[in-house]
C-alpha cells in the first residue's frame, strides 16, 4: 500500500535495532540484509547523537544521494521503517506519509 499510494518510494523495509529484517518490500536488485544491517548502524549513530546532544529520542535519520533518500523513522523503540525515495520525491509528503504508515506499524508490532 505505501509504495503504491507513493510511487516515488521505490523500497519499504521494517528492522528491529539489532537490523534483522520484519518485513520488506524492495526491487529485487536490493539485498535486504544489507539494508537491514546498515539501517542498525544508522539507528545506532542516530540514537546516540539524539540522546548526547538534544537529551532525546531519535525520531528520523536521513541520507540524500544524487540519486535519491534513506529515511529512516522510528515506529517503536524496538522497530523502524527504512525507506528508499527518488530524488524528484516531495519530503513533506513523504514525510507525511511515514507519520501515517509509523502509525499504523506501531499498533501491529
Amino acid at each position: 500500500m505505501l509504495r503504491t499510494s507513493t510511487p516515488e518510494i521505490l523500497g519499504a523495509v521494517v528492522v528491529n535495532m539489532e537490523g534483522f529484517v520484519i518485513a520488506s518490500l524492495l526491487p529485487s536488485e536490493v539485498d535486504e540484509e544489507l539494508i537491514g544491517g546498515m539501517a542498525a548502524s544508522l539507528l545506532g549513530v542516530g540514537e546516540r547523537i539524539s540522546a548526547d546532544l538534544m537529551g532525546s529520542t531519535m525520531e528520523q535519520v536521513y541520507a540524500r544521494s544524487p540519486k535519491g533518500y534513506i529515511v529512516l523513522n522510528a515506529i517503536s523503540p524496538e522497530a523502524a521503517l527504512v525507506l528508499l525515495v527518488t530524488r524528484e520525491a516531495k519530503l513533506g509528503l513523504i514525510f507525511l506519509e511515514i507519520k501515517r504508515v509509523a502509525a499504523e506499524l506501531a499498533r501491529v508490532i
